[in-house]
């Protein structure tokens, strides 16, 4: 039996006996385990036998088990729960035991009994004006008639009601006295957000109404029940979207609700494998964080229970009951460490455990995303990331074994690389890792980073280009110098350009004049200038593509700007050394007519023309060369982290504008070629047909580059456009 098997058997034969004569027959009901486990079913005994001797009459203290196993429960090992325990007994009876009392008692314990006796008394003001009562249904309650029980807490009650007024179905929550909940989700129109109507209060009776917008569709912790109750290595009905409809079917049935008969979002959902819907959901839980981040209130409380799901499935985010408001006119910042253990971030059990720890004001906005990214990860993978390496004796030794698996590396998760999914599941991995790292500050800045992150994986064409296999050729080239990528695109094809211009005017232009001593001086200048400035100002442009790769490479936010000039650096590129090349054609006509005056007009046309071709060669070339490297290497490394580009929409418009220009310029290149061929003596045509040849080759090449570049950003913009509409709402 496990842990739970045999607390569950110890405790109720500890019931069915009654509470034992003395504590030191407690010891009979433990079995003979290990010692972890002995100390939890011991500690657990003696919460029940301290509240059945309560109700015989007899107030027990902790001393008085203390003798009963010392090796087990000793005064210097109590844990905090059984002081709780201890306190609210005497507190039933009437006493009024005081956290001092318990510090002098329990040292160890002195720095939670401070919050701990805060939150007893907060407790007392609440139950002092009584529990709400019960309602029955077909009741009527102000404007509210009762329909069905939906739930009920500690001090409030939850209905399914009709405002009559309005006509329409609420959840309506009773309760006594006037909580902060109201204040907080009442700021919120969003749909992601459990809409809050309003509230009334009841002077009569001193009841506080709730009422906000039913969400038939059950949690996400009904989810995660559905989702254990199906193996990951299920090959026959492998898992997928149709289990978050089951969940969400099953709990519309049992609030007579009706399951919706066309619904694009349910169909897409239907249809998806299970790693794109938790990517989904998670996308939508990341934005009600952003709205509520960006109103200045933190959740603290992200769980699959407090996770609501229409009857389309879409997410909704409640119970902000435990949330701070960082707005200087409300209150509730006391009780910001409250929240779920399993699903806290490190700073915040740290703060809980030892408030000398993390501060109350460490716990911002990526501790909210923590808890998102555990939460996503059970719904996932159907548990937890986080292995538990013992046995949880009690909530303080559960806080101190929950802040220690936090440090250990996540649980392995099942995946399948040889799915058509994989690239999506890869993405969701990465992303969920990021946002489970300890340190604050290695999470996602915000929701809405996150929630691109995670768009990510709707799109896996698009994943694979934002993040390709490890051993991939792109993943290669992401890892090379941005400075060396760069100066060899756009300075190899002015090279092979300047090579074949020499070659050319020597042999078919010069040679037949004997003017070649005059070409290789003239060469020499114009090389010595025209080369080394085409250097240094591809160094210069290249500076802002460096610094927004290694930007991205620290995990940086990369900035707009930097981005913009990496994309443009092809053009301005092609640009400055068309110029230089369009220039030296006039240059080079009219120094050899200064030098020569019976330089004849054919030869400074061929001079002109084999300058214009060259000229193409280092305008076309080296912008696709860019085009390409930039579009399936470095933009998407930049955006890898954030996935966020708010100019998107006008650089994909621009680039593929821009790569319909230049591949006229690599069509043009033949032509002239071909020009030049037939103005050409007999002697040079196969020269010049192997050039026209080889131009016709990189207009194919360029083509098929444009080709991709234009497929590529079509993909990209699926998770960046800002108008694109496939994603399912």
């Amino acid at each position: 039996m496990d842990a739970d098997d045999w607390l569950s058997e110890c405790l109720q034969r500890l019931a069915e006996q009654g509470c034992v004569s003395e504590p030191a027959e407690l010891l009979a009901y433990v079995p003979d385990l290990d010692h972890d486990l002995r100390r939890m079913l011991l500690v657990e005994l003696v919460k029940l036998d301290m509240a059945m001797s309560a109700e015989a009459g007899t107030i027990r203290r902790i001393e008085d088990y203390l003798a009963v196993a010392p090796d087990l429960l000793s005064p210097t090992n109590v844990p905090i729960d059984l002081v709780m325990e201890e306190m609210q007994l005497r507190r039933d009876v009437g006493e009024s035991p005081q956290a001092s009392e318990y510090q002098l008692r329990y040292p160890q314990l002195a720095t939670v009994l401070t919050p701990l006796e805060q939150s007893i008394n907060a407790i007392e003001s609440v139950e002092t004006q009584g529990a709400p009562p019960e309602i029955d249904a077909g009741e009527q309650i102000d404007d509210f008639l009762i329909l069905q029980k939906l739930g009920q807490g500690a001090f409030a009650q939850v209905y399914l009601a009709q405002q009559i007024s309005m006509r329409r179905l609420v959840a309506l929550k009773i309760s006594r006295g006037k909580g902060g909940e109201s204040q907080s989700l009442a700021q919120f129109d969003h749909p992601n957000i459990v809409r809050v109507f309003d509230q009334r209060l009841l002077d009569e009776s001193s009841l506080h109404l709730l009422y906000m917008q039913f969400v038939p569709g059950g949690t996400l912790a009904d989810v995660v029940k559905t989702l254990r109750s199906h193996p990951c290595d299920d090959g026959l009905n492998p898992r997928g979207g149709w289990l978050l409809l089951q969940s969400v079917d099953e709990q519309l049935l049992e609030a007579a609700q009706v399951v919706p008969d066309q619904s694009a979002t349910r169909d897409w959902i239907a249809t998806s494998p299970w790693p794109q819907v938790v990517a989904w959901v998670g996308i939508h839980v990341c934005r009600a964080l952003h709205e509520a981040h960006a109103q200045q209130i933190l959740h603290r409380d992200v769980k699959p229970a407090n996770v609501l799901l229409s009857a389309e499935a879409i997410p909704k985010l409640a119970d902000f009951n435990v949330s701070v408001s960082e707005s200087p006119d409300q209150a509730g910042k006391a009780a910001s460490l409250g929240g779920s253990l399993a699903y806290m971030s490190p700073e915040h059990i740290g703060a809980i455990i030892d408030k000398n720890h993390a501060d109350q004001a460490n716990i911002r906005e990526p501790a909210d995303l923590y808890s998102l990214g555990v939460l996503l990860w059970e719904l996932w993978q159907g548990q937890r990331p986080f292995q538990s390496g013992s046995v949880q004796l009690s909530w303080n030794d559960a806080a101190a074994e929950q802040l220690a698996s936090r440090q250990r590396p996540l649980a392995t998760p099942i995946v399948d690389e040889l799915a058509p999914h994989a690239a999506a599941e890869r993405v969701l991995e990465k992303t969920l890792r990021r946002v489970l790292s300890v340190e604050p500050s290695d999470r996602f800045g915000d929701g809405a980073e996150m929630a691109g992150r995670l768009r990510l994986s709707l799109y896996p064409q698009a994943a694979t280009l934002f993040d390709p296999p490890e051993k991939s050729w792109r993943a290669w080239l992401s890892r090379q110098s941005p400075w060396v990528m760069a100066c060899l695109v756009l300075l190899i094809p002015h090279a092979i350009a300047g090579g074949l211009n020499y070659q050319y005017n020597m042999n078919e232009v010069m040679k037949p004049l004997q003017l070649e001593h005059v070409l290789r001086s003239v060469s020499w200048i114009v090389n010595l200038t025209y080369f080394p400035f085409a250097t240094v100002c591809a160094i210069w442009m290249t500076r802002s593509m460096v610094r927004a790769v290694e930007n991205a490479r620290q995990d940086q936010r990369v900035d707009s700007r930097d981005l913009g000039n990496m994309l443009e650096l092809g053009n301005r590129a092609a640009t400055i050394g068309g110029s230089l090349w369009f220039s030296s054609g006039i240059l080079f006509p009219l120094v050899f007519h200064y030098l020569d005056p019976d330089f004849h007009w054919m030869a400074s046309l061929q001079l002109f023309l084999s300058s214009l071709i060259c000229g193409g060669i280092a305008m076309a070339y080296p912008y696709f060369g860019m085009a390409w490297l930039a579009t399936f290497v470095f933009y998407p490394l930049c955006l890898r982290n954030t996935m966020q580009d708010s100019d998107f929409d006008e650089r994909a418009t621009r680039f593929t504008n821009r790569g319909e220009v230049y591949t006229l310029i690599a069509a043009i290149l033949p032509l002239v070629g071909g020009a030049l061929m037939i103005s050409t003596p007999s002697s040079s045509r196969w020269f010049m047909l192997a050039a026209v040849l080889a131009g016709m080759l990189g207009l194919l090449v360029a083509t098929s580059i444009h080709h991709r570049v234009v497929k590529a950003w079509a993909q990209m913009g699926q998770v960046l456009s800002t108008q694109n509409s496939a994603f399912p709402e």
